[in-house]
């Protein structure tokens, strides 16, 4: 028992036990702080991160809320990327480039696996909650340059 008071001791006295309480924990779904999706994103979606810290190295869940007609271009990740859809309807593709033919409609409890490299894009059809995870750095690189929101002239909502 003494072993154990003082390796918890010792995890507190590092400050290791105070970074784990930072990063774990429940969330209610209720209680999620939204944000407005960040600059790589087309306007319109918010964000809430509800474990580790996607612009950081290391794993992370956070979820996307976006409204009927959001859309991301066709984009890749250079890490695998998981979805699942928490409510709403989506359109989803694989491919180079958007194409209706190639999408699959999408609704609560579907599950995606976008692989490093694996081109995509998403259509939001009904307003939409869908939880991301993956490894951070998240980052985004859009298949067409003129897609992306972060380009100076690029099409935001």
């Amino acid at each position: 028992m003494r072993s154990v008071v003082l390796a918890f001791g010792a995890l507190c006295a590092f400050g290791v036990y105070g970074a784990a309480a930072q990063t774990s924990g429940l969330r209610f779904a209720d209680e999620l702080e939204w944000k407005p999706a960040p600059a790589d994103l087309p306007r319109g979606a918010d964000v809430a991160v509800l474990f580790g810290d996607p612009q950081e190295s290391g794993p992370f869940v956070m979820r996307l809320r976006a409204p009927a007609g959001y859309q991301v271009p066709a984009h890749k990740h250079s890490d695998m990327e998981t979805a699942t859809v928490i409510s709403g309807t989506l359109r989803f593709g694989e491919g180079p480039r958007l194409d209706p033919r190639a999408e699959k409609f999408l609704h609560a409890g579907d599950f995606i696996v976008a692989t490093p490299g694996m081109g995509h894009w998403f259509t939001v059809n009904e307003d939409a909650v869908v939880q991301v995870s993956g490894t951070g750095p998240w980052k985004i690189e859009y298949l067409d340059p003129r897609d992306d929101p972060r380009q100076k002239g690029a099409m935001r909502d």
